[in-house]
């Protein structure tokens, strides 16, 4: 079977797993009173080709979140035969029985729509995760990532809630997808698709713009690359100069994208950008205040937050262990698994990111997906849970690694044990086997080596077209250290020969 098409039914399988999986809880999934905001947005959808209507002025619904997500509610609900005349807007400062009897509950079929398409989103999420695994890793890297998400609960919770958290992880995990592809083969067309993949983002969620800043940052590097030798011809290679404009244009892309999709910002893009950033800044400082509880007082406690919600609370290895214990009676306490395998996971991707550089598949691919976790993790400031998903998508991504990278290993450590004992039967067997003397030419007397008059054989010259190789050196035991040893190489070195698969021609 050829790859392209093995590669193909997985991902049709794994997306047909997922959304199998989604569909099943978007009747029992708890109604949550975003999820009326989101489809009251719906109508943006309409109002998108209207850019200069009053939707747009400024105000606290057009600054509260970007559109994007609203757009995917409203084609969610038009696919599935719903119109975009859904319920009014959500009082937050009212009970569920208030805005209830003033029409500002979504109605059943609207609120059923508006989750399937998230269910699909969060299909696609998957599949997008097994490519990128995939590339990152090899296969099983990819298959695994993948069936660590499906089951998550969090995973499983936010692809059957009407909202925006799935598509920004999808994004976010696209965007990682064509960084790899970037870095593997540079062209101004995948440039261009990472800066708008990376500008819906932000009109999603803003955040992604922000990843932007660290990939251009390594554009810029790229240029700079030996910058003294430039008087004397030197400077950086074509291929590394041509990288670097691409990288350093993606600000520009991204932010063109961003205004594009959010006609609020067309009288003033910079202005309203830069006062966007501040509300959504302010926003998550009042979050943190109105539920103490929830409120995060740094990066630290993000980090210990991140530990209670996917290490023990929400976990794919928890959620197993009960299965199993329903159906089997075996218990056992594995909810801690999903973080150890997904943290050792991308310390493997960050050892390969150093050992094959910044313009690395593993550099840019981590750079788009860790950085996305690392903004999170930085301004958090409430903890909800939906905040969580870009790094649990990290996490899926290092345990797929983890793995992949784990049975390549394996499967070479068990290929040398083979070859080692099959070279000790066969010298076992030639050491126990008798001399036979070797038979006498016919017709000619034999001639002990050891008799008095016996001659050297003569010696056969080498042609000159033909030259003699030199016997090779027995290995020193302690070889002299080279002034010159690059500790990099030296380690891509090691590395290499013992997870040659995944590692051979890649950078």
């Amino acid at each position: 079977m050829k790859r392209g098409l093995l590669d193909l039914l997985i991902a049709l399988a794994i997306f047909a797993l997922g959304l199998w999986q989604n569909l099943a809880y978007v009747d029992s999934t708890k109604f949550h009173r975003d999820e009326a905001r989101w489809i009251h947005r719906a109508h943006y959808l309409r109002e998108a080709i209207h850019p200069l209507s009053h939707t747009w002025d400024d105000g606290y619904l057009p600054r509260g979140q970007p559109p994007l997500g609203s757009y995917l509610m409203g084609l969610g609900l038009v696919v599935q035969g719903r119109d975009l005349n859904t319920n009014g807007l959500w009082d937050f400062n009212k009970n569920t029985a208030w805005n209830r009897s003033r029409g500002r509950m979504p109605v059943k079929a609207d609120l059923v729509a508006a989750r399937r398409t998230d269910a699909v989103v969060g299909a696609l999420l998957a599949v997008t995760l097994y490519f990128l695994g995939k590339r990152l890793g090899n296969r099983l890297a990819g298959l695994v990532a993948a069936l660590v998400l499906i089951p998550h609960p969090l995973n499983i919770y936010l692809s059957s809630l009407a909202g925006s958290d799935a598509l920004l992880a999808l994004l976010v995990a696209l965007a990682a997808l064509v960084a790899v592809s970037l870095a593997d083969r540079p062209t101004w067309g995948r440039a261009i698709l990472l800066g708008v993949l990376l500008g819906l983002g932000g009109a999603t969620k803003l955040s992604p713009m922000l990843l932007t800043v660290p990939l251009a940052g390594i554009g810029v590097a790229l240029l700079l690359h030996k910058l003294p030798e430039r008087a004397t011809g030197g400077g950086p290679s074509r291929q590394d100069q041509d990288m670097g404009w691409m990288l350093g244009s993606l600000p520009v892309v991204a932010f063109a994208v961003f205004v594009l999709c959010y006609p609020y910002l067309w009288p003033a893009p910079l202005e309203r950008t830069k006062a966007l950033f501040a509300f959504r800044a302010q926003e998550m400082e009042s979050q943190g205040e109105l539920w103490e509880n929830l409120q995060v007082s740094g990066p630290a406690d993000a980090l210990a937050r991140v530990n209670t919600t996917l290490g023990e609370k929400m976990t794919t290895s928890g959620r197993l262990a009960e299965l199993a214990d329903e159906r089997f009676g075996f218990t056992w306490d594995a909810a801690w698994l999903d973080l150890a395998l997904g943290t050792a996971g991308l310390g493997l991707l960050a050892l390969l990111a150093v050992m094959y550089g910044l313009r690395s598949r593993y550099a840019l691919g981590g750079i788009v997906l860790g950085g996305q976790a690392a903004i999170i993790l930085l301004g958090m400031r409430a903890d909800f849970a939906r905040y969580h998903l870009p790094i649990l998508v990290t996490l899926a991504l290092g345990a797929g690694l983890l793995f992949g990278y784990g049975w390549v290993a394996l499967r070479l450590l068990a290929s040398r044990a083979r070859a080692l004992l099959r070279s000790r039967a066969r010298g076992a067997t030639q050491t126990a086997a008798p001399l036979s003397p070797e038979p006498a030419h016919p017709g000619r007397a034999s001639v002990r080596p050891d008799a008095p008059d016996a001659r050297p054989a003569p010696t056969v010259m080498a042609s000159t077209t033909e030259p003699i190789a030199p016997s090779p050196a027995a290995p020193s035991h302690h070889p002299s250290p080279s002034p010159r040893t690059n500790p990099v190489a030296s380690v891509r070195s090691r590395v290499s020969r013992i997870l040659p698969g995944p590692l051979a021609g890649r950078r």
